[in-house]
């Protein structure tokens, strides 16, 4: 198992190579992209409103997004928002810095042209509800020990090798979806017949390479597997694949699996001494 991990790591470097160099438009992360990346991954308390303030006003379109979501029919009341200030006051500061994040993320990355049971849309709203489920994991009683805004970051991130595999090989990943769907299989196992490795260990490799912490890097990459994670990081990758069948169970996009798993087949949910394991847990989390 160990020296096919092996393999699939480096066939996964390989073609994040090829992404990053030849076929995918990706730009290096800006210098305010690092910052939010810092304040996200802090404990909600610890934030200095007054500098992320000051660092959402200095990006025009991040500024504008918090503003249209402020004053959207959800949160809308009488008084129309007009400073970031108020926007935090009547959304609430994680809500605020999550969409942040999302919309950061979705200018920075590019599109990918719709394939067949999966589309750009459905992409980035699966991947906000695992954003979402992953944070809530991260609740002290829950008793892990990983960042709320750490299970935020690697939640949304965790799919980041479909959208570069569906722009860099669309045919073959095509072929992957469609296998996974008829034989009802998980995505990655066709992956691994088709191109030899997993899109989680292509996205662990593109997102080395913007130099984000091991924690969120290594998080993505065995989200799959848990159990095959370095032991410092197998919180955070089973914490991350539990998010990912809790965010397959809200109806929220589309993850491009051909089989939904069970919350009682996860790493986490095999775990007897973890309360992830017990059924009426479960069932509060989801």
């Amino acid at each position: 198992m160990e020296n096919s991990l092996v393999g699939e790591r480096t066939i996964a470097f390989s073609i994040a190579q090829e992404i990053l160099t030849t076929s995918v438009n990706i730009p290096t992360i800006p210098a305010n992209g690092t910052k939010i990346i810092a304040i996200v991954r802090q404990p909600i308390d610890n934030i200095d409103i007054p500098r992320f303030v000051k660092l959402v006003e200095s990006d025009p379109g991040l500024y504008t997004r918090i503003l249209q979501l402020a004053n959207s029919p959800f949160y809308a009341e009488i008084d129309k928002i007009v400073s970031l200030r108020a926007a935090i006051t009547r959304i609430g500061l994680v809500e605020i810095v999550s969409s942040v994040c999302l919309h950061f993320f979705k200018k920075m990355l590019p599109k990918f042209p719709d394939i067949e049971g999966f589309s750009y849309d459905d992409f980035w709203s699966y991947s906000w509800a695992c954003a979402i489920a992953n944070r809530r994991l991260g609740h002290p009683n829950l008793g892990m020990e990983v960042l709320p805004g750490e299970l935020y970051m690697t939640g949304m991130l965790h799919g980041v090798g479909k959208l570069l595999m569906a722009i860099h090989n669309p045919h073959q990943f095509s072929l992957c979806l469609k296998k996974a769907r008829e034989l009802k299989l998980p995505l990655h196992q066709v992956e691994k017949d088709v191109f030899g490795t997993t899109d989680a260990l292509v996205a662990a490799a593109v997102l080395n390479s913007w130099n984000l912490p091991p924690t969120i890097c290594q998080g993505v990459a065995f989200h799959q597997m848990p159990e095959l994670a370095p032991p410092e990081h197998i919180q955070i990758a089973g914490l991350t694949q539990f998010a990912y069948v809790i965010a397959g169970m809200s109806g929220h996009g589309c993850n491009g699996d051909g089989m939904n798993m069970d919350l009682a087949a996860t790493y986490l949910g095999q775990l007897p001494n973890l309360k992830f394991s017990e059924p009426e847990v479960q069932e509060q989390l989801v």
